[in-house]
Parts: structure tokens; C-alpha cells; sequence
């Protein structure tokens, strides 16, 4: 009985899948992102690139990077320059958590838009904002030879603004975005 019982065991332990994932549909070519460290891309992997940058020369811009390969492993390091980076240990619970946002509803279908979807092309804009010295905040995903990259500045300022050319609908959905992933914690009830 014990040998039926662990046999079921190993079976079980076998057949239980790896996190798995999933497969986007992506629009733009891969450029180049060696900065990142990412040479000779595995067209199967999930690269997913959170970057913060503020208008001041004297802070460098600052990235973190997750890989996920089709074998169910993620990685991820942060790269403060482009000389150095610092790998990012990754506890079991943090990784569920990554894969439950790459598997979410919520994150394949921000997927589908573009950089444009964040403002209305038919409105134009009446006044000229200040030149805004808060974070821009980028997100890249890579995944089989193509990419989508989203960038936006003062995503805080732009929620709470009166501007009518900006798709505040859209850019909530890139706040809770960031949000899920712990970069950005923007008060999006605006």
C-alpha cells in the first residue's frame, strides 16, 4: 500500500505542470536591448523590462528585468547603469505572484493597446503643459521576436489633471499595470 501511495505520489509531482507562459501577441520588431544585458534572446522566453527615469541628469535611469522561460524558471536583476547589475533573489512567493500577473486577464488585455491609445487624437490640446520634472515610467514586454513598449511621464500629475486630450481610462489601466508589478503606487480613484 505504502508503494501505491508514494508511486501515486511521483506521479502526481510529475504531472503537475510548471508555471506556464503565456504566449502574447506582440506588435513591434525587437530592437536592440543589449543595454539591458539581453543578448541572443530566446525567442520562446517572456523578457518583461519596468524602467523609471526622471528628467534630472544626476539620476540615472533605473531598470528591473524579468525573464521567464518556457520551462516555468523566472529571473529577474535591476540595472542602476549600463556597466552593472545586481540580481534580484526571487522567493517562491514572489514568483507566483509574477506568474499570476503574466497569466491575468488584466495584463493580456492592456497588451492590446499602443503608446497612442494613451490620448485622444480628435482632441486637441488648448494649453501647453509645464515642463514636468516627475518619473517617466516604461514598460517593454518581449516575446518571440516582438515587442510593445509603453512610456509615460507624471502619470500621477496626468490622472489628477483636467487635460481632456489624455485617455485617463487607459492610462489607469498602465497605473494598475505598474501597480501589479509594485512600481508605481498612483492614486488612480481620479
Amino acid at each position: 500500500m505504502k508503494k501505491t501511495i508514494s508511486f501515486l505520489f511521483l506521479i502526481l509531482v510529475i504531472l503537475i505542470p510548471a508555471q506556464k507562459i503565456p504566449a502574447f501577441t506582440l506588435r513591434s520588431e525587437v530592437s536592440s536591448y543589449t543595454q539591458f544585458g539581453l543578448r541572443g534572446l530566446n525567442n520562446s522566453d517572456l523578457y518583461i523590462i519596468l524602467g523609471s527615469s526622471c528628467i534630472t541628469p544626476e539620476i540615472s535611469p533605473s531598470y528591473t528585468v524579468y525573464i521567464f522561460n518556457t520551462k516555468g524558471a523566472v529571473t529577474a536583476y535591476h540595472k542602476n547603469t549600463a556597466l552593472s547589475s545586481e540580481r534580484i533573489e526571487l522567493s517562491e512567493a514572489q514568483k507566483k505572484m509574477l506568474f499570476d500577473i503574466i497569466n491575468s486577464k488584466k495584463f493580456e488585455r492592456f497588451l492590446k493597446y499602443n503608446q497612442e491609445d494613451f490620448e485622444f487624437k480628435e482632441i486637441k490640446k488648448k494649453k501647453i503643459d509645464p515642463l514636468l520634472m516627475g518619473t517617466t515610467y516604461s514598460l517593454t514586454v518581449i516575446q518571440n521576436g516582438k515587442q510593445n513598449t509603453y512610456s509615460y511621464r507624471d502619470i500621477e500629475y496626468h490622472l489628477k489633471s483636467d487635460d481632456q486630450g489624455i485617455n485617463k481610462h487607459i492610462l489607469k489601466k498602465y497605473a494598475a499595470i505598474l501597480d501589479m508589478f509594485g512600481e508605481l503606487k498612483a492614486d488612480r480613484g481620479h
